[in-house]
C-alpha cells in the first residue's frame, strides 16, 4: 500500500539532563519520503532544554505540563492542550516550570525555496 504507510518510533534519547527525544523513524519504502519531521518530547520538573535554532519552521502541541517557551524576543507561558508556533532561525527553548512531567509533540519542516 502506497497512500498510507505505518511509521514507527525511535528509541527514546536524552537531548539534554531532563530531556528526553523520540524522533519518528521514516517509512519501510524508501520511495516515499516523508514532508515534516515529527519528534515527541519529554521534560523532567524543572527541566530546561539547551536553547537552539534550526532552519525548519515548528509546531508544537504541548500534551500535558505546563512551562515557558522562551525565544529572542521574550517567552511564552505554555499549558496542556496549548499549540505554539515556532518561526525558523530563532533560538528557542523550554523551560518545565512546574512538578509534572511537560511533554510535547513537535511537527517541522521546511520552507520550500
Amino acid at each position: 500500500m502506497k497512500n498510507a504507510q505505518l511509521m514507527t518510533l525511535g528509541d527514546m534519547t536524552v537531548y539534554s539532563p531532563g530531556v528526553l527525544v523520540q524522533h519518528v523513524e521514516e517509512t519501510a519504502d524508501p520511495e516515499t519520503a516523508c514532508p515534516v519531521d515529527l519528534i515527541e518530547f519529554r521534560l523532567d520538573p524543572f527541566a530546561v532544554s539547551t536553547p537552539h535554532s534550526h532552519p525548519s519552521s515548528e509546531i508544537w502541541r504541548i500534551t500535558s505540563g505546563h512551562g515557558r517557551v522562551i525565544t529572542d524576543d521574550g517567552e511564552l507561558v505554555v499549558t496542556a492542550g496549548d499549540l505554539v508556533f515556532l518561526q525558523p532561525d530563532r533560538t528557542h527553548h523550554l523551560e518545565n516550570r512546574g512538578s509534572d512531567v511537560l511533554s510535547a509533540l513537535s511537527i517541522s519542516w521546511r520552507e520550500a525555496r
